[in-house]
């Protein structure tokens, strides 16, 4: 039995203790955010123990007191969401929607363009012939589709283009962000005109406004839908076939080149840098840092190495094979997704995908689909709900 679960039954079993309040909060605090379950039986036992949950100061210090939100799931393709831990509200289940990203508490979709171009039942999602986009919150269960860009270049969209979805509110620490306003941000790359454009979303104003766009010859085009991105500061990273900048104040966009060719996912390096993260040598997982010299000049640096035999099971591992006596491997790992802000990532293998926290060294299977996948984050306090709702549990 995990030690959460067995501090509250103790908790359960034994409320002639008569715990002060206080002391009851502090054990609530140390209640682990990845397992809401433990919350959720707290805020059934009895009504003081209620009125604690749905006091905001304690959902407040609760995020505090844990930092960074816990992983709760994942989205993936064709089989939209992979709960970690159990979710109290129904999560999509349409393999016409294809997820894009995942940040401060919301999940951004795409109909898929090969799925509604066939099927006329689902054309209508489309406005003027671009692709239509949903923003879904795991916690309420309510989406809403957004409006298309009237930019005709918003067409290419079809087929290739990456998204993100951030909250707007200025100084969020984006512990607990639902419900307010947020931005939709796209990029896309025109292969004949060697030039990348973007377009931002505000759910305040309703409209979408055109970005700078950026030149850069000798782009190599790539069937893309959905690169991942990464947010460093007050900028928005998408890996394409390059990494594309996008400064979220002055709407303007930059293009740098990848530490590696391949597959790699940008992250947030231990230094708070802009990092990325790849496979290297089939079992290696390596990590890079981009430093800025004092002109502006940038580069990456690596960090450290990472043997993921040592966390991994024999199983997950690339297989060995022999052509002429020479041996090579077949089937190699890559980076699958990262938990932003955090030190988790999740590795593809040839048995599924693997939750990795590469600060407490372990690793454990989440799927046995190797796809990539959009880490949902947020904090569950069940009590939150009672509060705002005035209902009894």
């Amino acid at each position: 039995m995990p030690p959460a679960a067995a501090l509250m039954d103790e908790l359960v079993e034994h409320p002639f203790l008569r715990l002060s309040p206080e002391l009851v909060e502090e054990v609530f605090f140390r209640l682990p955010p990845d397992e809401p379950a433990c919350l959720v039986r707290a805020s059934a036992v009895c009504k003081p123990w209620r009125l604690i949950l749905a006091d905001s100061g304690f959902r407040r210090r609760y995020r505090e007191f844990h930092g960074a939100p816990p992983v709760l799931g994942f989205f993936q393709k064709d089989v939209s969401f992979f709960p970690i831990s159990a979710l109290p509200h129904g999560q999509p289940n349409d393999p016409r929607w294809v997820p894009l990203d995942c940040r401060h508490g919301r999940a951004l979709f795409a109909f898929a363009p090969a799925i509604f171009a066939f099927d006329p039942a689902y054309r209508n999602v489309v406005e003027g012939g671009t692709v239509g986009l949903i923003i879904w919150d795991p916690m309420t269960g309510q989406g809403c589709r957004l409006p298309s860009p009237v930019d005709d270049t918003f067409g290419e969209l079809r087929f290739t283009f990456s998204a993100a979805v951030l909250c707007a509110a200025q100084g969020c620490d984006h512990h607990g962000c639902q419900g307010g306003h947020y931005r939709v941000v796209i990029v896309t790359t025109n292969q004949r005109q060697s030039v990348t454009s973007g377009w931002m979303y505000s759910s305040e104003t309703l409209v979408w406004g055109k970005l700078t766009s950026v030149h850069h010859p000798n782009v190599e085009y790539t069937y893309n839908l959905g690169a991942p991105s990464v947010i460093v500061g007050d900028a928005l990273y998408f890996n394409t076939s390059g990494i594309v900048e996008c400064q979220i104040g002055t709407l303007r966009l930059s293009m740098y080149e990848k530490p590696i060719d391949g597959n790699g996912r940008l992250t947030t390096a231990e230094d708070g840098r802009l990092g990325f993260a790849a496979v290297v040598d089939f079992t290696n997982l390596t990590l890079w840092s981009m430093q800025r010299g004092p002109e502006g000049a940038t580069g990456w640096v690596k960090l450290r190495a990472i043997d993921l035999k040592r966390l991994l099971p024999n199983g997950a591992l690339p297989i060995p094979a022999y052509e002429f006596g020479i041996s090579r491997w077949v089937r190699g790992m890559l980076v699958s997704g990262i938990a932003e802000g955090t030190q988790v990532i999740f590795v593809k293998t040839q048995v599924g995908s693997y939750m990795v926290d590469l600060k407490a060294g372990r690793a454990r299977k989440v799927s046995r689909l190797g796809r990539k996948i959009f880490p949902y984050m947020s904090f569950y306090i069940p009590a939150m709900e009672v509060a705002c709702n005035g209902q009894e549990q």
